[in-house]
């Protein structure tokens, strides 16, 4: 028993000792540690935030080392505009308590026993500019977190948005939840992965015409899992789920989007960049009634990385300068940059890049519609020449592809009679039933669509100067020259002069009882 107890508290000495020379280490490393960090913080900042017309930099205000915690001000300056209006600039000040590794008390209390070097507890500091937010907050610092430092140089933590509830001005009002998001990184952030939750947005607003709006955000989550590629960019894929988004306009019934999903995914290859983005709706309700879902996916393929950075690189610096157009988004550039521009922009027109909306869908109880539309690009020989035959040369491939689903249209037919007041079923399918067999019957006469089963297609494939329409084979002229001639008669179809006798639609689902088929004039 003596020496069982002996090596236990020769093991708490080891550990004790083990702390205090680590904790001095720690101590001793801090000010060049701190030096590193935000130097590496600010480099990587300044790569990528004037992109979206900002900056921000990290300054070391003061360090007061202690000999088992540290504690250190920073000052974050924030400068530009988001929305190309009057750059504006913002301060905060963050003060952080320092625990020196290698088991600082906090990570211990929570059962954390990996040693670490460092762990930071940092909030931001009052200030008489951020005297309301911190009001909203119920005095308290409405931003903080931790971050712990490992050995390696990796770092895990978490930030915290604290709820709030307050007036943004007269007219309007934020109740938030609050928000915590949780990540880690490798060193040199190589590699990072978030993962985020919020509860609840809510703003409430009074509108010009003096109608109170209500829009609110619920079940938030975000997952992220990112590495830096060889060309600096962020690969990996991001999710954005929310539960519900509501939308409400003074007395009416509320438009509700149900189960919305933002997935990203972001790949590389041989200097080259992929991407696809999908934003997924499960339901569309309105006034309590399912209309449907919706999906959009957008892909895009061989964007030369090196050009595609130079493009991001020039924009940011438009973007600080103020030389971007705040309502057309229209840069103004100087003779250096355009030469600049046109560079970069033959270099990524070199690498033969694609842009897809591959699926933009709608789907209904009973059908689903759908469109897509992809188009591959090249470079031309010369931007100088005329424009006809510079978008044959821009344009390598183009695909177009729409379906609409007749059962779909009887399905929002249906839902429309419900909305507004019908209850006679088998009056709703007859108008759903005309309405469809309409839709086709015009596609079929202007010879813009084809009907196929019980679905209302219409194609376009174009390579090489022709042009392959509904299955009709035909150089690009002749397609333009269609175009307008169907474009004229559906004109004169809609608000020109109606033809003496308009035609008449016998409908089978019109039929009266003795088998007399009603006649439906496009007069009427």
């Amino acid at each position: 028993m003596k020496k069982s107890a002996g090596i236990a508290v020769g093991v708490i000495l080891a550990i004790g000792a083990l702390g205090t020379a680590g904790a001095w280490y720690t101590g001793q490393q801090l000010p060049a540690l701190l030096d590193t960090s935000i130097k590496q913080a600010n480099e990587e900042m300044a790569k990528t935030l004037p992109a979206v017309g900002i900056s921000v930099s990290i300054e070391l205000l003061s360090l007061e080392r202690q000999f088992f915690s540290s504690n250190a001000r920073y000052r974050v300056k924030f400068s530009g505009s988001l929305d190309g209006e009057s750059p504006s600039n913002l301060e905060w000040v963050i003060t952080d308590r320092i625990e020196h590794g290698p088991f600082p008390l906090s990570r211990l209390q929570a059962f954390k026993l990996m040693p670490v070097m460092a762990t930071s507890n940092y909030a931001l500091e009052q200030s008489p500019e951020l005297e309301k937010w911190f009001v909203a907050s119920n005095g308290v610092s409405p931003l903080n977190g931790q971050v712990s430092l490992g050995y390696d140089r990796s770092f895990d933590g978490n930030l915290q948005l604290q709820p709030l509830k307050a007036a943004l001005d007269e007219e309007s009002a934020v109740d938030f939840s609050g928000f915590n998001i949780d990540f880690d990184s490798s060193a040199d952030v190589q590699e990072v992965s978030a993962n985020g939750v919020m509860d609840s947005l809510k703003i409430t607003s009074t509108l010009d015409n003096a109608q109170n709006m209500t829009l609110e955000f619920k079940g938030l989550t975000l997952d992220s899992e990112a590495h830096k590629g060889s060309s600096d960019f962020y690969l990996g894929n991001n999710e954005v789920r929310l539960q519900s988004i509501e939308l409400l306009l003074g007395d009416s019934q509320p438009i509700l989007l149900k189960d919305f999903v933002q997935r990203d995914e972001t790949t590389e290859n041989d200097n080259k960049l992929s991407a696809r983005y999908s934003y997924d709706i499960g339901m569309i309700s309105y006034q309590g009634n399912d209309i449907g879902g919706s999906q959009m996916i957008w892909g895009v393929k061989n964007l030369d990385a090196t050009a595609l950075q130079s493009l991001v690189e020039l924009y940011g610096q438009l973007l600080q300068a103020g030389q971007v157009d705040s309502e057309t988004g229209m840069p103004t550039l100087s003779a250096e940059q355009s030469a600049l521009l046109k560079a970069d922009i033959e270099t990524l027109l070199a690498g033969k890049p694609s842009l897809a909306l591959e699926k933009l869908s709608f789907k209904t109880a009973n059908g689903e519609s759908s469109f897509s539309l992809a188009l591959d690009l090249n470079k031309p020989e010369s931007f100088e020449l005329p424009a006809p035959e510079l978008a044959k040369q821009l344009i390598a491939q183009l695909d177009a592809k729409l379906l609409v689903s007749k059962a779909m249209i009887g399905d929002v037919v249906g839902v429309q009679a419900a909305i507004g007041g019908e209850t006679d079923k088998e009056a709703i399918a007859q108008q759903a039933t005309m309405m469809s067999e309409m839709a086709s019957g015009m596609a079929v006469a202007t010879e813009l669509a084809t009907v196929e089963g019980e679905n209302i297609v219409s194609s376009l494939h174009y390579a090489n100067n022709q042009v392959n329409f509904n299955g009709k084979q035909m150089s690009v002229e002749e397609f333009v020259a269609m175009a307008f001639a169907t474009g004229g008669g559906l004109g004169a179809g809609m608000g020109g002069d109606m033809p003496e006798e308009a035609p008449v639609i016998e409908d089978p689902a019109l039929m009266d009882g003795e088998g007399a088929a009603e006649e439906t004039s496009l007069e009427q």
